[in-house]
């Protein structure tokens, strides 16, 4: 076995393991399942990487912060997340975020909406364009069933 001490990107040190004439491995994870891996006939190199879970969480939610206000769509944020697969991608996002990609999206922009009507002079017509609203009348019944009031009625609370 040979140690072999590197800076990661952020600059600390890590160890890294370089294992020869391995017989087996078995790994063992934190639900108590584990599982051995054997040499192929081929005697092929197997490399792993283990990324511990918590880094791994955090990585993911990192770049979706990072990349949501880039993306139009769920799709779009799995692509800038480095998914091919919208199914993983919206397992992955469930198991973190504990809601569907598309509806911690809409929040996102609900919630920026809502600082636009109560804090901006921009019309809800040019609002509901710059967050793609196909409709005026569709941005309006989205926020008066999110806040129980339409967006000018909450503007003009707000005013007052």
């Amino acid at each position: 076995m040979k140690d072999t001490q590197l800076k990661n990107d952020r600059g600390k040190e890590v160890s890294r393991y370089l294992l020869t004439d391995v017989a087996s491995c078995t790994f063992t994870f934190s639900d108590g399942l584990s599982s051995r891996m054997d040499p192929s006939p081929g005697k092929e190199i197997v490399l792993v990487k283990l990324i511990p879970h918590a880094a791994k969480s955090k990585i993911f939610a990192e770049s979706v912060f990072k990349n949501y206000m880039h993306a139009r769509n769920m799709n779009g944020l799995a692509k800038l997340c480095g998914y091919d697969c919208i199914k993983t991608f919206t397992r992955h996002f469930k198991k973190y975020f504990r809601q569907t990609p598309y509806q911690w999206m809409l929040d996102r922009k609900m919630e920026e909406i809502c600082l636009l009507v109560e804090s901006s002079e921009l019309s809800i017509t040019e609002i509901a364009g710059m967050y793609g609203f196909k409709s005026v009348s569709h941005l309006v019944n989205l926020y008066s069933r999110r806040y129980g009031i339409p967006p000018l009625k909450s503007r003009t609370i707000k005013s007052v």
